[in-house]
């Protein structure tokens, strides 16, 4: 399974990508909300995990842009913004799911 992996903060995204590559997923990371949207345009990815705290383009402006077009990748947003609005904008905007920091590793796996 290959996984594109959206976060800014360097501890986080250091600790997820070699959560993931331990548990055999191929996992690219980028830092921001354009080089995602490059990413995804060059790339096919079996699963996002975006952060919603990006610089430049925020996460959620990112997966606005995913969904319009047309883009079904699953989706799952990573973030600290754990507020019911929050969650319901990143839900009604199209992610399939909402796991809000901190996590255990093994939840964001599962």
């Amino acid at each position: 399974m290959r996984v594109l992996l959206v976060e800014d903060d360097p501890m986080i995204g250091d600790a997820i990508q070699g959560a993931l590559k331990d548990a055999s997923y191929a996992a690219d990371w980028v830092k921001d909300g354009q080089t995602a949207l490059t990413t995804l345009g060059c790339q096919h990815y079996d699963l996002v995990l975006l952060d919603l705290g990006l610089p430049g383009k925020d996460g959620l402006e990112v997966l606005a842009s995913i969904r319009a077009k047309d883009n079904p990748v699953p989706l799952l947003i990573i973030t600290a913004r754990d507020g019911l609005d929050d969650r319901l904008r990143g839900l009604d905007g199209g992610a399939d799911d909402y796991v809000s920091k901190p996590f255990q590793m093994a939840e964001l796996l599962a």
